[in-house]
């Protein structure tokens, strides 16, 4: 029986799901395919081989696996990066399937983005993600189905425009002002350019297209659910559902029968990469991070760490059951960086935690080969 494998973050971001990803796809790579079913070209996850540390963005992080990925309806797209990172990586063939009504974003999502967040200081990491959203929720559009055609580009870039035109009209100088300095080289010509370019990259399918000719569907989260834009703390959520919702979701409508487990993943210490509150816990002293992959960013602000909450992992496996609890679903744990703060203990955490899980993993490194069982009820 084909399975499904949720990779879920428990967390504000950045806990280990490229590692995780990268670890699941291992198994069987020939079989798998990974599934994007939530956030989209802001996504930053990291893996690491003894050839490479690549952080994916456009790419699911079981690239190098030689692993496809699929790109749900939930998701955002950025036609530049794809086309560079495929570039990069084409040594490993990459390849992408887009729902056709995956979300594209463009350079006035990421402007417009941009300008706001200098003024808000909402957390945003300045990708135009959340913008693409809002502006597809107000129906002007523009998706992968329209990447094929030039005139159709054309019209959708210049619909666009007219609408962040309108909307900065009602915006102060300062948001103007800064939205048309980001603009100033942007070049519209290269972007329908990589539109055009990257087809060589991706196909146009529906998940259920695909549900035959794959074993293994590796559903790789984004964010963390304490960034959900139902279960975060606003204003500092994202616009996207990180909790299993979505995945859950397409599994029952176009995977039909499919065993399910969900990875929950955390670092044995919190973090937080952005604006927005942490949990009030002490203050960790780490070692072996010197390659955090997470640097101060513009927009998003220092990367912050703190011990972990037990309390704050229950209220997101609890905010994350309200999406399957009439399933039958197999939950494992993943804890990543056990290597940089020796003094954790797995045991005294799981005493802590409410749910019981089949398995439990750690990983001692950035590599997914560092990641062992630590305990089985197998």
């Amino acid at each position: 029986m084909p399975k499904s494998s949720i990779v879920i973050d428990l967390g504000f971001g950045d806990a280990g799901k490229g590692v995780t990803t990268d670890f699941l796809a291992s198994q069987q790579p020939e079989e798998s395919l990974v599934v994007r079913f939530s956030g989209g070209h802001q996504v930053g996850h990291t893996v690491t081989t003894e050839n490479l540390e690549h952080t994916f963005s456009n790419f699911g992080s079981g690239t190098l696996q030689g692993v496809p990925t699929y790109y749900s309806e939930h998701t955002t797209l950025f036609p530049p990066a794809i086309l560079q990172e495929g570039r990069f990586l084409k040594a490993y063939s990459p390849r992408l399937y887009f729902h056709p009504l995956a979300m594209i974003s463009t350079i006035y999502d990421i402007a417009y983005n941009r300008a706001l967040e200098k003024q808000q200081n909402h957390g945003s990491c300045g990708l135009g993600f959340g913008a693409t959203i809002a502006r597809n929720r107000e129906e002007v559009y523009f998706y992968a189905n329209d990447l094929r055609y030039k005139w159709v580009i054309e019209q959708r870039l210049n619909s666009i425009k007219n609408y962040y035109e309108a909307k900065l009209s009602q915006q102060p100088q300062t948001v103007q002002t800064y939205y048309e300095n980001e603009l100033k080289n942007y070049n519209e010509a290269f972007f329908i350019e990589s539109c055009l370019e990257m087809q060589s990259f991706y196909t146009i399918a529906k998940l259920a297209e695909l549900a035959n000719s794959f074993q293994h569907f590796i559903f790789e989260g984004s964010q963390g659910i304490l960034l959900d834009t139902q279960h975060g703390f606003y204003p500092h959520t994202t616009w996207s559902s990180t909790t299993s919702k979505n995945a859950i979701q397409l599994i029952e409508k176009e995977l039909n029968d499919t065993q399910i487990s969900i990875y929950y993943v955390t670092r044995c210490y919190q973090t937080r990469h952005g604006n927005g509150p942490m949990s009030d816990m002490p203050n960790v002293t780490l070692i072996n991070n010197e390659n955090e992959a997470n640097v101060t960013n513009e927009f998003q602000g220092e990367f912050r760490t703190k011990a972990l909450d037990p309390e704050l992992l229950n209220y997101a496996l609890s905010c994350d059951a309200i999406h399957h609890q009439q399933l039958p679903i197999t939950k494992k744990l993943m804890i990543t960086c056990l290597d940089q703060l020796p003094d954790f203990s797995v045991a005294n955490l799981l005493q802590e935690i409410s749910v019981s899980f089949l398995e439990i993993y750690g990983s001692y490194g950035p590599s997914s080969k560092t990641i062992q069982v630590i305990n089985s009820t197998n």
